[in-house]
């Protein structure tokens, strides 16, 4: 910025005829803004302007080097301008709808940095583990794991979703840990449904090749919290995002097993209307998103 002051002062002086009358109107003093192209005219190598008692004029070389301070000016302005209407379109409200573990554990942190950042913009969360309330009709953005659900909607990939087979260190003292993923038939699983529909079978995959596993249980919800709860208890095994279940995992709560039989990573999208007007506070939301997910993923790893 500093240069671009010089520049700015440089094509003022010219213009004016007048070294005196360029510095007022950059807000600098005399004496200042003639050290400040003294500078210049060093760092270059060539004069700019001849000098004389009543009238500054430019150099060959000075009239060169304008037109390049010119353009690079201009430039700056144009960049400089965008800039600030992107910050000022950077306003309004989105609401977002995310299952309630991914919300709470993930989105709700990466929503609080954005809206700091930008706090002309109005958030709202709505946690839910179905698609009863979608985008298009109150919500401007669903953040999802799995399949895209509908060809009216665009996802954007926010990273991997890496799921653990895991259970409570006690649960598996009772009833044993498979060694297989078509040992979890044996296995009171805990189900997650969405809309009312249990979310089956679990998918994995062995020697490369897809492999479901129509598992059942006792106990079913439509939240993955309390799900992630109940295996912590002992009540039983559940496929879960391995964000949801980080620090469980570290804390020794949880415990993983078929870990060779990795379940087919299902990825993470967030979810816009295909032909709707998307506002810049929308686009500026995803791609903050995605780079949060990015290093998130990348501390997450190296953990």
């Amino acid at each position: 910025m500093d240069e671009l002051l010089t520049f700015r002062l440089f094509i003022a002086t010219v213009e004016s005829g007048s070294l005196s009358a360029a510095a007022h109107q950059q807000g600098m003093a005399l004496s200042s803004a003639s050290h400040r192209l003294k500078r210049l005219e060093q760092r270059l190598g060539v004069t700019l302007l001849n000098r004389t008692t009543r009238v500054l004029s430019l150099t060959e070389e000075g009239a060169a080097f304008l037109q390049g301070c010119r353009e690079a000016v201009a430039a700056m302005e144009q960049a400089e301008d965008r800039m600030h209407r992107r910050q000022a379109a950077l306003s309004g409200e989105i609401v977002v709808t995310a299952p309630h573990d991914l919300g709470e554990r993930r989105i709700g942190p990466a929503l609080l940095a954005f809206q700091r950042r930008h706090p002309r913009v109005s958030l709202e969360l709505h946690l839910s583990d179905g698609l009863s309330r979608g985008v298009g009709r109150g919500i401007d953005l669903a953040i999802r794991v799995g399949p895209l659900p509908d060809s009216a909607l665009i996802g954007v990939p926010l990273g991997d979703d890496e799921r653990r087979v895991v259970a409570s260190p006690d649960y598996w003292g009772r009833r044993g840990r498979p060694a297989h993923p078509r040992d979890l038939l044996e296995h009171d699983c805990l189900v997650l449904t969405r809309d009312g529909e249990p979310q089956l079978p679990w998918r994995f995959q062995e020697g490369g090749r897809a492999l479901s596993v129509p598992v059942s249980g006792l106990l079913r919800s439509n939240s993955g919290a309390l799900l992630r709860r109940w295996a912590m208890e002992g009540a039983g095994v559940i496929l879960k995002s391995s964000g949801d279940i980080r620090e469980a995992l570290a804390e020794g709560t949880l415990e993983s097993v078929l870990d060779d039989f990795m379940p087919l990573s299902s990825g993470m999208h967030a979810l816009m209307a295909r032909d709707r007007y998307r506002p810049q506070r929308l686009e500026a939301l995803v791609a903050w998103l995605k780079q949060w997910f990015r290093e998130a993923d990348g501390e997450g790893r190296r953990g």
